[in-house]
């Protein structure tokens, strides 16, 4: 959900529908099976944007504790750094992302599927 309400307000602070930019915000959203390693299966699912992109210059520190590019009082920094804790440390998948300016941005998160054997 934090990487979809970033989409969110991404589109919305970042494009608007005019004669001079006629492409509306558009948020598509996929899930599938893929492999994580090329030995794990996963669930994939993908969240992309149209939006204005990340900037290459905090690209790295996207996934970081209370980092921020929303204005004060508007975010708190937290969402993208929990949901790396959640993908990554807790269910060993992946959380990744691919961005270009004034193009958008596309995550991916990647968790393991495991089957659970009961007696």
């Amino acid at each position: 959900m934090n990487i979809l309400c970033n989409a969110i307000d991404t589109l919305e602070t970042s494009k608007t529908y005019t004669l001079e930019n006629p492409k509306p915000g558009k948020i598509t959203i996929s899930a599938a099976v893929g492999v994580i390693n090329d030995t794990v299966n996963s669930a994939v699912i993908r969240i992309g944007d149209n939006g204005s992109g990340i900037p290459s210059a905090i690209r790295d520190r996207i996934f970081d504790t209370v980092f921020t590019t929303k204005p004060v009082g508007k975010g708190t920094g937290l969402a993208l750094s929990i949901s790396y804790q959640i993908v990554v440390e807790k269910h060993g998948g992946i959380l990744k992302f691919n961005s270009q300016p004034d193009v958008g941005t596309e995550f991916w998160i990647g968790i393991p599927i495991k089957h659970i054997v009961r007696s």
